[in-house]
């Protein structure tokens, strides 16, 4: 283990001094470390140049599965450490930026309530960026809306309801006004509050361009949808937002839903983990929470 670890500090310094200073190791025994890992591989891991290090082809190769084993120690040595003292843990987890503020702070809650001490991290941002963390294993697993990846073999995916998107917009904005159904050159027309994730974004542009329109001007880009919720409630941009996020503002008449088609793909909303993932028991009581919500 200890071999991994200094390959990975080797790599993200790119010298085997600094490296050595935050392993709390002599460089020589840095060196002789990763020199061993070499030997027991039968492959060079790094190239020694004379300003600092870099992984060699297959230093890159055993890199992610290096990131994994530590990642994954961490998790086990969590999950003794919540049997020994019984209410103590960790669960780190991502949430699509559409989903990262609804409903699942109260889950949090009551997760808390159950397991006083426990320690909750949420990642908040794009499908594909959080199933890269997932893959290098520091995360548990991904909730929210399901996007295109290539198959993978330890890559788990648990469908939990359809999801269909719709376009909003504060009660008086002119579109809201219209009679009769918005057609997609309208909306090519109109300004929006849009996020930033690659996944949304392509499937986004891509609406308009294969309606032969430009895209709109997006005006605000984020990866916050309160900051998203906002910036509709006080100006006349549009947005397109899950219906369960918005349910509040559409029912107090500060935001309706326009009679359009949503310039988003449709997809599912779902739970992403890993096959051979380390799955803690508060890994699983905070996803059957989840489940239990949507009705699984």
């Amino acid at each position: 283990m200890q071999q991994l670890k200094h390959l990975i500090a080797a790599v993200e310094c790119g010298n085997l001094l600094r490296a050595a200073d935050e392993c709390n190791i002599s460089q020589s025994g840095l060196s002789r470390s990763i020199g061993a890992l070499e030997d027991r591989l039968g492959v060079q891991l790094l190239l020694r140049k004379p300003k600092g290090v870099e992984p060699t082809v297959f230093g890159l190769a055993v890199l992610p599965h290096a990131r994994i084993v530590m990642n994954e120690l961490a998790r086990c040595a969590d999950e003794i450490r919540s049997i020994q003292a019984g209410e103590v843990g960790e669960v780190n987890f991502g949430v699509t930026q559409n989903y990262s503020y609804y409903f699942i702070p109260q889950i949090l809650a009551d997760l808390n309530t159950s397991y006083p001490g426990i320690r909750i991290s949420v990642k908040s941002g794009g499908y594909l960026d959080l199933i890269a963390d997932l893959k290098v294993g520091s995360i548990d697993f991904v909730f929210g809306l399901l996007g295109q990846i290539d198959d993978d073999p330890d890559i788990v995916i648990e469908r939990l309801r359809e999801h269909h998107s719709r376009v909003v917009a504060r009660t008086s904005h002119p579109l809201a006004q219209r009679q009769g159904e918005i057609m997609p050159e309208q909306l090519a027309a109109a300004r929006w509050a849009t996020l930033t994730s690659e996944g949304f974004q392509r499937s986004f542009i891509g609406y308009f361009f294969s309606r032969g329109l430009n895209a709109p001007v997006q005006v605000v880009k984020t990866d916050s949808m309160p900051l998203i919720q906002q910036s509709i409630a006080s100006t006349d941009l549009l947005a397109v937002l899950p219906p369960d996020v918005a349910l509040r503002e559409i029912d107090s008449g500060e935001l309706v839903f326009l009679d359009c088609e949503a310039p988003a793909e449709q997809t599912d909303i779902g739970i992403v983990t890993r096959q051979l993932g380390f799955a803690t028991r508060h890994r699983n009581d905070l996803l059957a929470r989840i489940r239990k919500h949507f009705g699984h």
